[in-house]
């Protein structure tokens, strides 16, 4: 994998307190391979704010971890049949968050890295939305896209 990526993320949200919701994404992050763990780092501008949010994707044997930092704050665990409790920090409050992951599909190839996380939400104790999300990791230089055109 090459150090310059493209990151393709989509998160599906159904059922709970939400209606269907789905969220596409394509951003350019840098790779990186160290102690058996791939990190995949990049950028986004929070809906709220405006403010740049940092963002740190950890993919490793059995888990996917997902790290968010600047105006909004959290560290996400996901580990097949596991439940991870954090704190979601918001511009404006903290709130509780439960994640209970159900499946976690990791597939590494030469210059793509797939997950798959199928998980229910919860948020200060109520079920919010049961989800799956889709990360896409390829090399900048060997992705193709095609954009409909």
């Amino acid at each position: 994998m090459q150090r310059e990526v493209l990151i393709f993320l989509v998160s599906d949200q159904t059922g709970g307190a939400v209606e269907q919701d789905r969220i596409e994404v394509i951003t350019a992050g840098q790779y990186f391979y160290k102690n058996g763990k791939h990190y995949v780092i990049y950028d986004e501008i929070s809906e709220e704010s405006g403010q740049t949010v940092k963002n740190i994707i950890k993919i490793y044997d059995g888990g996917t971890e997902i790290i968010k930092s600047g105006d909004s704050s959290v560290h996400m665990v996901f580990e097949e049949h596991k439940k991870d409790f954090s704190y979601y920090d918001m511009p404006y409050g903290k709130m509780f968050v439960s994640l209970e992951t159900n499946r976690l599909d990791i597939r590494e190839e030469e210059d793509r890295i797939s997950v798959k996380i199928d998980y229910r939400l919860e948020i200060d104790y109520q079920h919010m939305a049961d989800c799956l999300v889709e990360i896409r990791i390829e090399s900048k230089e060997n992705c193709k896209m095609n954009l409909g055109r």
